[in-house]
């Protein structure tokens, strides 16, 4: 038995199971990334309006959720292998209303975009720009390891850029426009990890499978990932930027221990779980990074609801990564 639908678009219908889907395939934990690279980049400008920031943040977290589902529908070929749920969710909603939904999330985003200004706005079409063709062709940055990188490196750049852009101005040279940038980068690099052996059997190339063995793309990304300290020291000793941001290497420890975990997975499961790991470190770093730029109360409360929300959405298991893959280990059973 099917319930009520209400048409969209025309004749596309929407129902509960529907949006709930949606809502898994948009990677609802990702939306912390840009939105607080949003308000790191309004405090810096010293923005504190909190109609703006709700603004920022969502169009920010509607963005990503359209990339996190252009992204599920157009790797299909390889979640046969890496995330087979998620063609079972993708069959159950089908393409029509995959359609209609990122018309819609992108029409919303360009909505509010207006209300943040022009130089917001521009920043929003390339992020648009980005967020179809990462994945998409004839473009599909993806498909290329370091224009991969570039594009996912987007996520935290660019909501930045936006952040500042509401007052008015667009400094591209600013430092912590740049730390961000080469911070989500190296962070791409991990995400690839878990994929490794479903992207090797469909012949994708990524940052992880230019390696001939996962335990070679491992310590590539370790020693990427530990780069982004030498680029913030070398800023503060430049004098580029304050030496209270010094403070973030208290979070190298935990890079060490996700680190380890990441040489010592043997399999994708192990990996899955060292990327989850990796994905709090990284927001750890965007959110430390903006208690030290604007510690205030305001700031903290922030941070505590950014933890909230990751925290829930990982123990409700909504996200559209599936960390324990019970079908890898039911193939390693058969004989």
């Amino acid at each position: 038995m099917q319930g009520p639908s209400l048409p969209v678009l025309g004749s596309v219908p929407i129902v509960p199971h529907t949006f709930s889907i949606l809502f898994r395939l948009s990677g609802p934990r990702t939306w912390v990334f840009p939105s607080f690279s949003f308000i790191l980049g309004y405090a810096v400008a010293g923005g504190g309006e909190l109609p703006q920031i709700g603004m920022g943040i969502a169009v920010a977290s509607l963005v990503t959720a359209a990339t996190n589902i252009i992204n599920a529908y157009a790797d299909r070929k390889e979640d046969a292998t890496n995330q087979p749920q998620r063609l079972f969710w993708l069959g159950q909603i089908g393409s029509r209303q995959i359609t209609a939904s990122l018309v819609i999330l992108y029409s919303i985003s360009t909505a509010l975009a207006l209300y943040l200004g022009p130089f917001f706005t521009l920043v929003l079409g390339i992020g648009i720009f980005n967020s179809i063709f990462y994945s998409l062709p004839p473009l599909r940055f993806k498909a290329k390891p370091f224009a991969s990188l570039v594009s996912f490196s987007g996520a935290l750049g660019l909501p930045f850029l936006g952040g500042l852009s509401v007052s008015g101005s667009l400094d591209l040279l600013n430092p912590m426009f740049w730390l961000l940038t080469w911070f989500m980068f190296t962070y791409g690099t991990v995400k690839n990890l878990p994929d490794y052996f479903g992207d090797m059997k469909a012949g994708v190339r990524t940052s992880a499978t230019i390696f001939k063995s996962v335990k070679k793309a491992v310590l590539f990304s370790g020693t990427l990932l530990s780069t982004p300290y030498v680029v913030l020291v070398a800023l503060v000793v430049l004098g580029f930027l304050w030496p209270i941001y010094i403070a973030d290497l208290a979070l190298v420890p935990l890079l060490i221990f996700i680190l380890v975990e990441m040489l010592r997975a043997e399999d994708s499961a192990g990996l899955e779980k060292a990327h989850t790991l990796g994905f709090f470190y990284a927001i750890s770093f965007l959110l430390f990074t903006l208690v030290l730029t604007s510690p205030t109360i305001q700031s903290l409360v922030m941070v505590l609801v950014a933890y909230f929300w990751t925290l829930t959405i990982a123990k409700v298991s909504v996200h559209s990564r599936v960390e324990f893959r019970d079908w890898e280990k039911q193939r390693r059973k058969k004989p």
